[in-house]
């Protein structure tokens, strides 16, 4: 296997620099160019530093885009398998409940803003979304910021920016239907349509869903401490004895689903000056979640449990109104109003036929989620004079979180969050640009109710975050940039509130995360459509939040560093073999001791980690594909994954105590085959293979990572 790796990644490497990328023509090719300009279907107004078609540069950092093209090249089917491949992002299970999230240079997704046409679009309670419920047939560009975002993005950006820009309709209608097959009882379908009557263009599109689940690479088995802890893991009523979670094989236990979507977007132009903009999304879903073990305080000591959890109904609605007005020819004024609702039912049960709820401790029943965001930013662009522009914005967001268990009364928790923001950018001299500016955030924990109860919310959390740039065009080809900013991440209500019934364990005493980022790359954009980019980034953390999900605490470090570079090189090898490939170096540090608490009447726990927990040091991207004289195009891609840390906290021969011991989770490399074939101008065929070498892996802990599969499908557009 590891001759295979080294021999595969030769070849990969030595590609981008063969003599045939220096200079030949592109081929014309049934594969869509990645490389593409923007095409017109963008919904310009779902930008955030954009106004109309008129780009305004984003502060100089490093930033990554994947079109609707890449998307269809690599077979996406969701925004986080679109992400999969860039350099410094990794796209992997997350630590609580479920979901895949991504990490952009060593930060978790609870450090990253995610934004669907500029809107938040995190559930509040956590501060997380899902990414692979977001399906991709609406999407037009993904705008991944991975260093020190501009300060009109506002807080909770402190590990980058994921804008997620959806398309809108054409002058000509176009209508597009999709499907695909696979095993297990796998079906998707997608639609889209749009158009354009005058000034006015929407785009509609929808999905539907569905699987039995998917296949593991082999049999999954917990390791034999866990599985006897287990069997003895207090339980009330006594009769109801916990069920340990058995050794599972070929489909994953409890991984089905069934997901809806529909999502609208229609911008009109009242005038040459003035446009407005509207996109609604709506998500219906009912899914299992796979089991896992947890490990858990008891007044008899810790013990793991067996955690057998499914959503019944999981609803998302979102509106989002936009406007975008020249007020003169020197100064733009962009607007925007949202709201993002969630209804959600958590089924948790007793054992894994999945159908009592009788247990008292560990409780089981129904868990009733209602969240929801509401807010607005107002941003504006002021060309100055010529080479001096002043940009500015106003943000204000309510995060509201209700939940119950029960016939119990609704806990309700409520923050707010504002932010003012103020950047100039100045070309100083020629070919050099200059980005000064900053922000002034505030978190207001507005109120707190607990069965019933009013309590103290907790302490009101101002920042200010400066902000730097430099951009030097050395040539038309090359550029060269670097920057320092302050980004702040403010504690979600389950860092503050949870009450560790079915969850983690809140601290309402946490503090504002604060990283200093720094930044210095380049980009390289050599003849024919060869391009080479590289980052070198250094950040300090500090009281960073992170949540242990082993047991089930949020732990907050006094000081981290993080700190790596990434290189990528893509380009046409020859007229007819487009290459690509990343590589990412990311190492991390923590200064300082943490300390674990006991609930109960056990020793608390103090330990000095060395590392961040499940932070790959190597990350290698690749990419090959091949277009045929017939039309046909096949390519291969995928990544090589390097072993992550992690600290495991059980201590098998005395569950009175906690331990700290360093372990570590085994490198893995996922290879992933597409064959595309055009039957018609208007239809298209695909046979797509996923982790080919059928690996067998761990991205976090006791979550075996999915097995070998195969799909078809069809894509036709009228």
């Amino acid at each position: 296997m590891c001759a295979m790796r080294l021999m595969l990644f030769a070849l990969l490497a030595a590609a981008p620099f063969s003599p045939a990328i220096a200079g030949g023509p592109s081929a014309d090719s049934t594969a869509e160019k990645p490389t593409e300009k923007p095409r017109d279907d963008v919904f310009y107004l779902g930008e955030v530093v954009v106004s109309g078609k008129s780009a305004t540069p984003e502060t100089p950092t490093g930033i990554s885009e994947i079109t609707a093209a890449d998307i269809r090249n690599r077979g996406a089917r969701d925004v986080g398998e679109a992400m999969a491949l860039i350099p410094g992002v990794h796209f992997r299970q997350g630590r609580s409940r479920v979901g895949h999230y991504v990490t952009i240079r060593g930060f978790e997704q609870e450090n990253v803003l995610i934004l669907l046409d500029g809107v938040p679009i995190s559930v509040p309670y956590e501060g997380l979304v899902n990414l692979p419920d977001i399906p991709v047939q609406n999407i037009a560009r993904i705008k991944v910021i991975k260093g020190s975002a501009s300060a009109l993005y506002g807080p909770n950006a402190m590990g980058g920016v994921v804008n997620i820009i959806t398309k809108k309709g054409l002058d000509e209608p176009q209508t597009t239907l999709g499907y695909r097959i696979s095993d297990y009882n796998t079906h998707h379908l997608s639609a889209t349509h749009g158009g354009r009557t005058g000034r006015f263009g929407y785009f509609i599109g929808g999905s539907h869903k569905e699987s039995d689940g998917y296949r593991l690479a082999g049999t999954f088995t917990l390791p034999e401490e866990v599985t006897e802890s287990m069997e003895s893991a207090p339980s009330r009523p006594p009769e109801l004895e916990n069920e340990p979670i058995a050794p599972d094989s070929g489909r994953r236990e409890n991984s089905d689903y069934t997901k809806q979507n529909i999502m609208f977007t229609g911008d009109f132009e009242v005038n040459p000056y003035h446009n407005l903009g509207l996109s609604l999304e709506y998500y219906n879903h009912e899914y299992g979640i796979p089991p896992v073990p947890v490990y858990r305080e008891h007044p008899r000591g810790f013990f793991w449990f067996p955690r057998y959890w499914r959503f019944s109904d999981w609803e998302r609605y979102t509106a989002n109104l936009i406007q975008d007005s020249s007020i003169t020819d020197a100064f733009r004024l962009k607007s925007r109003l949202y709201y993002d609702y969630y209804d959600n039912v958590l089924n948790i049960y007793d054992d894994s036929s999945y159908t009592t709820q009788d247990r008292i401790g560990p409780p089981s029943g129904e868990s009733i989620h209602k969240d929801y965001s509401m807010g607005f930013n107002v941003h504006m662009f002021w060309d100055v004079v010529p080479g001096n522009q002043l940009r500015g914005g106003i943000m204000g967001k309510k995060d509201v979180h209700r939940e119950t268990m029960g016939d119990d009364p609704y806990d309700r928790y409520e923050s707010r969050t504002y932010s003012f923001s103020l950047e100039n950018e100045l070309e100083a001299a020629e070919n050099w640009r200059v980005t000064l500016g900053g922000s002034y955030d505030i978190f207001e924990k507005t109120s707190r109710e607990e069965a019933g109860e009013s309590m103290v919310p907790g302490k009101d959390l101002y920042v200010f975050s400066p902000l730097a740039g430099l951009n030097y065009q050395v040539s038309s080809n090359i550029e060269v940039f670097g920057g320092y900013a302050r980004k702040v991440r403010f504690p979600t209500m389950r860092n503050l509130y949870s009450a560790g019934v079915t969850g983690p364990i809140g601290d309402p005493d946490l503090k504002a995360e604060k990283a200093d980022k720094y930044e210095l790359g380049t980009h390289w954009h050599l003849p024919g459509s060869t391009r080479i980019g590289g980052a070198i980034f250094y950040s300090e953390v500090r009281d960073l939040i992170q949540f242990d999900n082993l047991i089930g605490r949020f732990e907050q470090f006094d000081k981290a560093r993080i700190h790596g570079l990434e290189v990528e090189a893509e380009g046409d090898i020859t007229d007819t073999v487009f290459g690509r490939l990343g590589y990412t170096l990311l190492q991390t540090d923590i200064s300082g001791a943490v300390t674990i608490e006991s609930e109960r009447d056990h020793d608390d726990l103090v330990y000095r980690p060395d590392k961040l927990s499940y932070r790959p040091e190597h990350k290698v991207d690749f990419e090959l594909r091949k277009t045929f004289a017939w039309g046909t195009t096949a390519g291969v891609h995928g990544s090589y994954i390097s072993s992550r840390t992690f600290y495991n906290h059980a201590e098998p021969e005395n569950n009175d105590r906690l331990i700290a011991e360093e372990k570590s989770l085994d490198e893995y490399l996922l290879v992933n085959a597409r064959i595309i074939h055009p039957v018609t101008k208007n239809i298209t065929v695909e046979l797509l293979g996923e982790n080919l070498l059928n690996e067998k892996y761990q991205e976090i802990y006791l979550f075996p990572g999915k097995g070998i599969s195969g799909s078809a499908g069809i894509r036709v557009t009228l």
